[in-house]
């Protein structure tokens, strides 16, 4: 990728604060090349040690305020109670309540949250968070999120594999958000896992991981110990390859030292995976069919017509 294009990203991305003068993160934004609005939203207050990406859904401003929504009441939280599940839980009232909501809208989400050795990662929808432990080659890259989308509760089941998950004609439909959804009780998934020396955490909106190989970016992680530039080189590379939606990454170093005491990991959901995911994801979504009712109705007719 030029250096012309890094600088484009960076123009795009603005500038998130750090408290405290730190600088163990740094995230980039770009609205790709399809859309005219950017829909994603991020922060990141690493003095409190907490960071989000959302992702908007709903179409042109409807997404944007949903995003908005959600980082503004994980703001708040950070400032006042840091129950980070309840701030998501907030945000889903207050999209479902507002009264000019006529366009449906929602966001995703994906939130790390650190408490002493720990870093708590809390999701809802596509958006995905990732870990880059360093090793032989370009290291090791897992992602610790399940996307809560049509696809995945088919390859979940075993309808499909991960081939036929990349062509599916529901591949951009998913199952949970927050707000736009006609089922008023958001469900909330968690990991948590303790930080190791060198570790990075990457999160990212579906821009990010429906264009670019988890080996590109385990490789350009690897190359760039610098945050700021492999934010912008990820960014890039999913617009080298499309930019078919709007595009946001956060790149996360471990303390230095890193905490100890703790031992293993911990999930609370049943659905969080531990290891690289293959499956290509959608690149734009339908906000109208992000409910999991919906979703029960197009997997029953589909396997209707398979068997």
């Amino acid at each position: 990728m030029s250096e012309t294009k890094v600088r484009e990203v960076s123009r795009h991305s603005g500038t998130v604060e750090h408290p405290g003068g730190t600088r163990r993160s740094a995230g980039a934004t770009h609205p790709g090349y399809k859309r005219e609005q950017n829909e994603d939203a991020y922060w990141a207050d690493e003095e409190r040690g907490i960071w989000v990406v959302a992702d908007g859904l709903g179409g042109h401003q409807a997404g944007e305020i949903a995003s908005k929504t959600v980082v503004e009441e994980i703001q708040r939280s950070a400032a006042t109670d840091r129950h980070y599940e309840r701030a998501l839980q907030r945000a889903h009232a207050l999209l479902l309540g507002d009264e000019g909501n006529t366009a449906n809208m929602g966001s995703t989400a994906v939130v790390v949250a650190e408490d002493g050795a720990y870093f708590h990662v809390y999701w809802v929808g596509d958006s995905r968070a990732y870990l880059w432990s360093p090793g032989d080659g370009d290291g090791q890259l897992k992602q610790l999120t399940s996307d809560h989308s049509y696809v995945q509760m088919l390859v979940d089941s075993g309808a499909i594999n991960s081939v036929e998950a990349a062509s599916h004609p529901n591949r951009h439909v998913i199952t949970r958000c927050i707000g736009g959804s006609t089922n008023p009780k958001l469900e909330i998934d968690r990991v948590s896992a303790p930080w190791r020396s060198g570790e990075k955490l990457l999160l990212c909106s579906d821009g990010l991981s429906a264009e670019v190989e988890p080996e590109q970016i385990a490789a350009v992680l690897a190359a760039n110990s610098d945050n700021r530039r492999a934010a912008d080189l990820l960014v890039g590379a999913a617009l080298d390859a499309g930019g078919k939606d709007n595009i946001t990454v956060q790149v996360i170093d471990a303390p230095t030292p890193a905490p100890t005491g703790a031992q293993k990991w911990i999930s609370l959901t049943g659905g969080a995976s531990q290891s690289s995911a293959q499956e290509r994801q959608p690149l734009r979504k339908i906000a109208l069919a992000i409910c999991t009712l919906v979703a029960g109705v197009a997997l029953a007719a589909w396997l209707l017509g398979n068997y």
